[in-house]
This record gives structure tokens, sequence and C-alpha cells, in this order.
């Protein structure tokens, strides 16, 4: 069995995930209750016991993504970087913001259930972390995650920034302090480009991972010791092989699946790419790559991070946690497939 990342690195990530779009629906739906929204459909109640039922939903999705990120052997996180912000020699910043939004989501959630025991004042207070804790996490998410590249997540961080964004500028306008309210809203429209400029000036330019805080030895991929069974890091090689191209019937989705095997030194390739047609390509939501030597079972694989033509880039991971980013250039001619491997460190997570 190829090994490949570990089953953590993807928890992580889908429960960071699944938790930015809970939180950003709890904002929203906090911003109506403030506004006192209601229609003859859909009374106050629902809203309120909305916002009460996500909030409690995202912290299950929180704890799985602390607890993930903690037992994950790539990274030196400890259970303490998880509590106190700012105390991981792992990317510090972005990741004692993800401690920062974790911890006032807690200090939320108990002061809400204690609420019948706290003064008003106190508990409001201590609710306005709930709002803090959103672009927090947004940003945490943005300058730590290794697939802040992917388009549809880039695409859904838009989203949830519009509809935040959105909910804020409609509260506001409802303001009765003209003044004061449009200065609220040249804040709200302030924040959204400021997340849009960092994205462009940071996580999406090379060396990212460098500039983040990643430690120079998981640069170079030794973060763990490898086993003394544990293959060599894949090598640059041009390579040829076959596609196979299958289409789900039910979805209408394309699976372009391509073997391949590297001349010198000879290793096996495995690209499978999976998306919505596009011409003679696809629009891609999944893919991964193998890379391994030639007879045998062990090697690096890894997701597909981005994909732009003949070019595509993933991110590899070795059975002994070594990490390494691919870049393959990929042409095919019916089906003969064909290009060049070129394999660095993964410099631009």
């Amino acid at each position: 069995m190829t090994a490949g990342p570990s089953p953590l690195w993807y928890a992580t990530r889908a429960t960071g995930v699944m938790a930015l779009v809970l939180l950003t629906a709890v904002v929203v739906l906090g911003v109506a209750g403030t506004a006192r929204f209601a229609t003859p459909t859909w009374p106050r109640v629902i809203t309120a016991q909305l916002h009460r039922s996500l909030s409690l939903l995202a912290v299950p999705f929180v704890a799985v993504h602390v607890a993930t990120t903690v037992l994950d052997p790539y990274a030196p996180i400890g259970w303490i970087s998880a509590i106190v912000p700012f105390a991981s020699p792992y990317r510090t910043l972005w990741l004692g913001l993800g401690t920062a939004a974790s911890d006032m989501l807690l200090a939320v959630v108990i002061t809400s259930l204690l609420r019948a025991r706290l003064g008003y004042r106190a508990w409001r207070a201590v609710h306005w972390f709930g709002y803090a804790c959103w672009p927090v996490a947004l940003w945490h998410g943005l300058g730590t995650g290794t697939d802040s590249k992917l388009s549809w997540l880039l695409a859904l961080d838009a989203a949830c920034v519009a509809a935040v964004a959105a909910a804020a500028g409609w509260r506001l306008s409802l303001a009765r302090a003209r003044a004061g309210a449009l200065t609220w809203l040249l804040a709200c429209a302030a924040v959204p480009a400021a997340t849009a400029v960092f994205v462009v000036v940071g996580p999406l330019q090379p060396g990212w991972a460098r500039r983040a805080g990643t430690p120079v030895a998981q640069l170079a991929g030794n973060s763990a010791p490898a086993a003394a069974t544990a293959p060599a890091a894949p090598a640059d090689g041009s390579f040829a092989g076959r596609a196979a191209r299958t289409t789900d019937r039910a979805s209408g989705d394309v699976t372009i699946t391509v073997t391949a095997r590297t001349r010198a030194p000879a290793q096996s390739l495995v690209i499978t790419l999976r998306g919505a047609p596009d011409g003679a390509g696809v629009t891609l939501s999944a893919g991964t790559v193998t890379v391994s030597p030639a007879g045998t079972t062990l090697g690096y694989s890894g997701p597909v991070v981005n994909l732009d033509g003949h070019r595509l880039v993933a991110d590899l991971r070795g059975p002994g946690g070594a990490a390494a980013r691919a870049t393959i250039t990929l042409f095919i001619r019916e089906a003969v497939a064909t290009g060049t491997l070129t394999v660095g460190p993964p410099d631009e997570q």
C-alpha cells in the first residue's frame, strides 16, 4: 500500500473548513438577531435558536481540528500551543491566531451556558468575542493552511467574507446615527479589502511557508526520522505512460488517471484528476499524485493543490513523514501521456 498524507492531515483541514463555515453562519445570524430581523415565515425565535445551535455545533469541529493538529506528527505542535496563543514554534503567528480564535469561542460557549448566573453586561461583553473570533479564524486558515491556494477553498473563503460583510453592511444601514454608521460601513469594506491584499501578497506567493514561520528542518523534509526501509525522495525526470478517462453517469464528473514511468531514474508515477469536464481536461475538484521507486509499493503521495493548464502541483508526504512538492507538466494526446516531473522542498505550502 502506498503511504500518503496522514488521515489526521485530512481531518485537520476538513474540520477547519467546516468550523469556518459554521462560524460564518453564526455571525450572520447574530447580526440578524441584533437587527431584530423577522418575517411572517421566519420569526425571531428561529433566528435565535439557529444561532445558538450552530454555535454549539461549531465547538466539536473546532475541538477535532485542534486535536488532530496536535496529534499529527508532521508539525511540532504541543497541547500547550493549542491553549496558549503564539506558543508554537511552527508558524507562530498564524497558528497563534487559531489558538486565540478557539479560546474566544470557548469563552463564548461557556458564558452562554452560564448566562442565567451571569449579569447581562458581563455576558454581553464576552459575547462580542464571538464576532472577533470569525476574522481571526479566517486569517488563521489563510495564513497557515497548506491548501490555501486551492481555487475552491479561495472561493469558499470569499463567500464567507462576502456574507459577513453584507450582513454587517445591512445592519449598519439601519443605524440611526448616520455619521457613525458611515464610519463602520467603511470599516466593513476595509476588512475584505485587507484580506484580499493579504492573500495576494502572502499565501499565493512562492515561498510563503518559509515566510509564515515553518521551521527550516520541515522545509527540508526531515522533521521526522525516516524508517530504514523508507525510499529516497522522488527525483526529477521525464515520463511517458497511458491516460484513461472515465465519466460518472450520476454526477457527470470526469476522472483522468495517468499511469506512467520516469525514464531516469525509474519511478512509477500515478496521477488522478477529478472534476467537471472542461473540453479534453477537467475543472479540478480533487486530485492525487503518487511517486514511488519502480518495483516497490513504498513511495510519496499527496493531494494536487493547483492545476493550471498543463501544469499541476502536488504536496507529497513520504513514509517517514518527509515532505516534498512535485511540479508536473502533463501532456495527453489520445491515450498517451507524457511530461516532466520536478521535485523540490515544500516551500510553497
